[in-house]
């Protein structure tokens, strides 16, 4: 909780010391085009987090017949344009719920008949990146970004008959993305990208919507 609350006060700290609060329009109108502007959006799609097929390749039989599935993902974001080509953006990512089920097999030693097994992961995270983009057509951008991760992921195996297993996990990492934009008018825009979030060692691939101030 501590350093979801610093990373907030990071971003907030960022966006307060920006010319748009120091003598600025808060709503864009600057010259140089968009700079100045302010934006948010909403997004979803599919989270794919290899970190479940590792995992059931090194422990091979010992898992049975699991599958990894593909949750679904969401996340809101905002951000602040320095200049018509770099912004800074912040998002909270919720990457879905992943569940599946199935039975451990006879292992001597540990268990005389098959194990009903129900396994879950869930991860939430905050985001700060830089944004470069570059415009290809009028209504066309693409876009790059690099930035942080502050992630949380919990964990959970339900094993009939042994004992439910839950381990939490968290960390502040390296996130990547790129993507495209383009502009329906003046305030409203369509996003699509990918992002990879080196911690979580997931990928979350969205479509969304934009609104900005310019």
């Amino acid at each position: 909780m501590m350093k979801k609350s610093i990373l907030l006060a990071a971003v907030i700290a960022t966006i307060s010391h920006s010319p748009v609060f120091a003598g600025g329009s808060l709503f864009g109108g600057s010259e140089g085009g968009d700079a100045g502007a302010i934006y948010g959006g909403a997004s979803i799609g599919q989270s794919s987090d290899s970190t479940c097929d590792s995992v059931i390749d090194q422990a091979g039989a010992l898992l049975g017949d699991f599958e990894c599935p593909t949750p679904s993902g969401w996340k809101v974001f905002g951000g602040y344009k320095v200049t018509p080509n770099l912004a800074v953006e912040g998002a909270y990512v919720d990457f879905g719920e992943a569940s599946t089920s199935g039975a451990i097999p006879v292992i001597p030693g540990v268990n005389a008949v098959p194990n009903a097994t129900d396994l879950t992961a869930q991860a939430t995270g905050f985001n700060v990146s830089g944004v470069a983009s570059t415009e290809l057509t009028e209504e066309l951008n693409l876009f790059g970004k690099a930035g942080m991760m502050m992630w949380e992921k919990e964990t959970t195996a339900k094993i009939q008959g042994i004992n439910t297993l839950s381990t939490t996990n968290d960390g502040v990492d390296l996130s990547l993305g790129a993507g495209a934009e383009y502009k329906i008018n003046d305030n409203w825009g369509i996003r699509g990208e990918a992002e990879h979030f080196n911690g979580l060692n997931n990928n979350l691939y969205s479509v969304g919507a934009t609104f900005a101030t310019f």
